[in-house]
């Protein structure tokens, strides 16, 4: 009986360090090209706090944000010049607001991009979302 039991004990621990391992955790993210492009969302376009990194340091303002994406969210976004491996962190806040997104994309310039029209390549490096049902305080960090 005590063999099953430790192996029922094991499995129990390695499943509560894989819920560990997959929720997500706020924290910076490093990027390695010149730029880094910020997108916040909300399901309220007005009053959203949004804070952010560019090359000389923390931005906190309050936006509204104005490009209308389906019926009832409300997004923008920023990109800002910035050192490579540079580390970036994002955040939206609204007090009035059922859902808020943000997330992080390092922006890569392709070699000759002005010559050739090449577009810049962006790759995720770290979101997050909050949903409230009754719309409070809602945030969310990357």
């Amino acid at each position: 009986m005590k063999k099953p039991m430790a192996t029922l004990a094991a499995a129990a621990t390695l499943a509560a360090g894989a819920a560990v391992l997959t929720a997500p955790a706020a924290q910076a993210a490093t990027i390695s090209g010149s730029a880094v492009k910020y997108v916040f969302c909300s399901a309220n376009p007005n009053n959203n706090e949004i804070i952010y990194y560019d090359r000389y340091g923390k931005v906190d303002k309050f936006v509204s944000l104005t490009d209308k994406v389906g019926d009832s969210l409300y997004c923008g976004h920023v990109e800002v010049g910035i050192e490579s491996d540079s580390y970036v962190w994002s955040a939206i806040r609204n007090d009035n607001s059922t859902y808020v997104y943000t997330a992080i994309y390092d922006v890569h310039y392709p070699l000759f991009s002005g010559s050739t029209g090449a577009p810049p390549q962006y790759t995720l490096v770290g979101r997050d979302e909050s949903h409230s049902r009754y719309g409070g305080y809602n945030s969310a960090m990357a």
